[in-house]
């Protein structure tokens, strides 16, 4: 039995005893704590207990990181059938949680030493959806001021398509893009430039600003603000154009996070010839083909109570691949007095159309919300429609509850009618997820219910996504949708989709059904969906098949990459249409990584059309105190850049570039780019979104070296190359022992216990560091800057081990750094400590 705050968690938990000592596992752990880490192969990978604190194992490469300390795993842990094992003495270390064994009862007792997310979460549960406490800045701010005009960063991409449909019928097609960011007016500014052969098929350009702090505006406090080219928001119920308009955005919403009760939309840039997909919370939900307008749209998205993470992930044509996450928690309400608005005002002038949308959230009292929406939408033969609305919303426990009515008007006096609308969504149900959307209209039709001479009278939805576990522990998601119409007629129509995927042994595969009655009509297909790696090549393929109104295959598609190196890729493709009984091959190569990428594919079909596509793709960055430039494959005008160096403070004064440094941002490694002399560039940061970066200390030579500066916080912005430079400088080491004197007077060493560093300065008391003593009670501060510190066990650490206070202990790191030893503590109340005298030696926290 495995028990946290006497409460029992898992009524089975399989440890394994390998010489005397017991060994957890991870993984198992994790998931019965409700931890944010992931298993993979010989790796465990997240963060406990917040973000703040990434937490790593790595088998393969021997080091476990949690926080911003490393340790070496020297054989205190190892996999074994697909789960990662540790030593319970040194997982204590490694995570803030005691371990005691109970074998009269086979119990897993589990301390923590600072509050977990489950336990926060209970705690949490008295009262009703607090608000998040902001995130406190322990790095200096070195993000730069906004510039009337930065430097900017250019993405660069032509394609060359070749193409004979047969007969002598051969065409060719030459397409350029050109993407811009960078600081403009004292805002971001994004720009994006589309040469169709001869002809501009797009100019846009966007500038915003967007910040946590907020902006205030005479009596309008925003913090997003958009100029130029903006997507009219999407509102449940109303629509939305799907074409990019010209005006104004302004919003006091949260930066990254759900902007509406239940639902969320995500819009971005998508190249042309480029696909995208959506996950939610690690499972697809969603997809969009390459489209010539140049943009994706995953719009009235579900959001369910509690963690939603929301990846884009984008496939170029050479192969490329981007990425984009939103992680954010739905607490449902707003609280009571705060108000949340979005405002958006836009315009088509080549086709008349115009949009104008309010929308806005209100607490009302606690767990109650209410909400307003106003939109009009012009039409390009000179026509309006308005829409007026208002809800409430509130959550019960695990459900969610909402009401809302909207009101159509014409200035034509024509369907001027009522939608009502009721939601539940609840979370955990028996271990499923399951929402319903129940609508009721009266001559209502808007762009997202379109007008028909047989209109809509109700509209039920029903969604639930689950999974189950199969021998073997391989997880199963599944999802099911569920609809039924009726129209003013009396006609019905009913819908459902259906899904389920899995892996096993290195395959992924997916299986989806669509089965619907329209108009006395039934339809139903199936789609099967597989993927897998072999030696190298990933593999991936569809083939679909229509059982009713007539029995009909789709086309078959097989597709093969295989991973050259150096960002070296080959590509293959094949498929089949058995209706019209042609197949069809496509081979290409393609490079996506160093400077310059490019992509060389030739293709043909069965029935004589062929074509060549050649494309080539750079990207220049510039900018930063030191003027650095990077060139690289990947684009980069999405993203905010970070200019990095390291360098070692000579006797004479100057200062040598090292090189090996490495860093870490947020504490995990950084992927790093390398741009002039010493320095390095972190690109593909997601603009807006702050970052702290670090010195990774585990990549410097010489184990007594340590940063002069702690870190540095910056906020990206798109197309900006800031900088962060490190000094390195020889520290020092401090170490001790805790030990705790017994009721005959003896002094023995006593383990798990947390000591403190500060460092004085200016009449305050910085903290620096913390560790735990070891099972000899030794613990040691390492990489300590020369300077004057406090060494202490705090005393919420002494009121759990139940001993008397411990005087702090001053201690000096001299210039140049030293070994400061015997800083030791002595605990009294012996018989107050937890642990327990194994044959006569030192107390522990667990007996293995």
């Amino acid at each position: 039995m495995l028990e946290l705050d006497h409460e029992p968690l898992a009524d089975s938990f399989l440890l394994t005893e390998r010489n005397g000592q017991f060994f957890i596992p991870v993984c198992a752990l994790a998931e019965a704590l409700s931890l944010a880490i992931s298993c993979e192969g010989g790796r465990a990978f997240g963060f406990v207990p917040d973000q703040t604190r990434p937490f790593v194992i790595d088998l393969e490469a021997g080091y476990t990181i949690y926080g911003r300390e490393a340790f070496f795993i020297n054989g205190e842990a190892f996999s074994q059938k697909g789960e990662i094992l540790v030593n319970s003495g040194a997982l204590s270390r490694w995570l803030p949680v005691d371990f005691h064994l109970r074998q009269d009862s086979s119990t897993l007792e589990l301390t923590a030493r600072e509050t977990l997310p489950l336990q926060g979460f209970k705690m949490r549960r008295k009262f009703a959806f607090p608000r998040p406490l902001a995130e406190a800045r322990s790095y200096p701010d070195l993000t730069p001021a906004r510039k009337a005009l930065s430097p900017p960063t250019v993405d660069l991409s032509s394609q060359l398509q070749l193409w004979n449909a047969g007969k002598g019928a051969a065409t060719n097609r030459m397409l350029n893009s050109l993407d811009i960011s960078g600081d403009l007016l004292y805002m971001s500014n994004q720009t994006h430039i589309l040469v169709d052969n001869e002809d501009l098929k797009r100019l846009d350009l966007t500038l915003s600003r967007r910040s946590a702090s907020g902006y205030r505006m005479g009596p309008v406090w925003f913090n997003q603000l958009a100029l130029g080219s903006l997507q009219a928001p999407y509102v449940d119920g109303v629509g939305a154009s799907a074409r990019p308009m010209y005006g104004v955005y302004l919003s006091n919403r949260l930066l990254f996070g759900g902007g509406r009760f239940l639902s969320h939309d995500i819009h971005g840039y998508l190249p042309r010839g480029w696909d995208a997909e959506l996950f939610h919370n690690g499972t697809q939900i969603a997809y969009q083909p390459p489209t010539t307008e140049g943009r994706y749209h995953f719009v009235n998205l579900r959001v369910y109570y509690g963690m939603n993470s929301f990846k884009v992930v984008l496939h170029g044509p050479f192969g490329e691949r981007r990425e984009s996450e939103e992680v954010f928690v739905s607490d449902a309400t707003t609280p009571t007095g705060e108000l949340l608005y979005t405002l958006s005002a836009g315009w088509q002038t080549g086709l008349a159309q115009s949009n104008l949308t309010f929308t806005s959230d209100f607490g009302i009292a606690r767990n109650l919300t209410g909400s307003l929406l106003a939109v009009r939408h012009a039409d390009q033969d000179g026509g309006g429609r308005e829409y007026l609305g208002v809800g409430v919303r509130t959550g019960f426990g695990y459900t969610l509850l909402s009401l809302e009515v909207i009101q159509s008007l014409s200035a034509r006096n024509q369907g001027q009618g009522q939608l009502l609308t009721l939601k539940s969504s609840s979370r955990n149900i028996f271990g499923l997820n399951l929402e319903l959307v129940q609508r009721f209209f009266h001559d209502y039709h808007s762009p997202q219910f379109y007008y028909r001479s047989d209109p809509l009278r109700t509209q039920t939805g029903i969604k639930g996504n689950s999974s189950f576990t199969l021998p073997g522990r391989i997880r199963v998601p599944y999802s099911i949708e569920l609809g039924f119409d009726t129209r003013k007629s009396g006609e019905t129509e009913a819908n459902s989709r259906w899904r389920v995927s899995g892996g096993w042994n290195g395959w992924n595969t997916a299986l989806e059904a669509d089965i619907s009655r329209l108009q006395s009509i039934t339809y139903a297909r199936g789609e099967l969906h597989l993927s897998t790696r072999v030696s190298g090549v990933s593999v991936r393929g569809e083939a679909g098949y229509s059982f009713t109104p007539a029995a009909t295959p789709s086309t078959v598609n097989i597709s093969a990459d295989l991973d050259a190196g150096c960002g070296l890729q080959f590509n293959s493709a094949l498929s089949h249409d058995p209706v019209h009984r042609v197949s069809g091959l496509r081979l290409g190569v393609s490079k996506r990584l160093g400077r310059v990428g490019y992509s060389v594919a030739a293709h043909g079909n069965t029935d004589g059309a062929y074509g060549f596509d050649f494309g080539v793709r750079s990207s220049l960055a510039t900018g930063g105190a030191e003027g650095v430039g990077v060139v690289s494959a990947e684009p980069l005008v999405p993203y905010g850049m970070i200019a990095v160096s390291a360098a070692a403070a000579e006797p004479d004064g100057r200062k040598k570039a090292l090189k090996e440094i490495g860093f870490l941002l947020n504490g995990s490694r950084a992927r790093a780019m390398p741009a002039d002399a010493g320095v390095q560039v972190i690109g593909f940061l997601e603009p807006d979104l702050p970052v702290d970066v670090t010195v990774d200390m585990a990549s410097a030579e010489d184990p007594f070296m340590v940063a002069l500066e702690d870190g540095c916080r910056i906020t990206p912005r798109a197309g900006v190359v800031t900088t962060c430079n490190f000094t390195m400088i020889t520290g020092g080491e401090i170490d001790g022992t805790v030990l705790v004197r017994l009721s005959q007077a003896a002094e023995v060493p006593i383990k798990g216990v947390r000591v403190e560093l500060f460092e004085e300065g200016g009449g305050q008391l910085k903290p620096k560091a913390t560790t735990h003593s070891q099972e000899s009670g030794y613990y040691l501060f390492k990489a300590v800057r020369p300077g004057k510190y406090r060494v202490a066990i705090p005393a919420d650490e002494i009121e759990r081990l139940k001993a008397s206070a411990a005087q702090p202990r001053q201690v000096a790191m001299p210039v140049g750094g030293d070994l400061v030893s015997g800083i030791d503590f002595v605990l009294e109340s012996a018989d107050a400590v937890p642990g327990k005298i194994i044959g006569g030696s030192a107390p522990v926290l667990d007996q293995d």
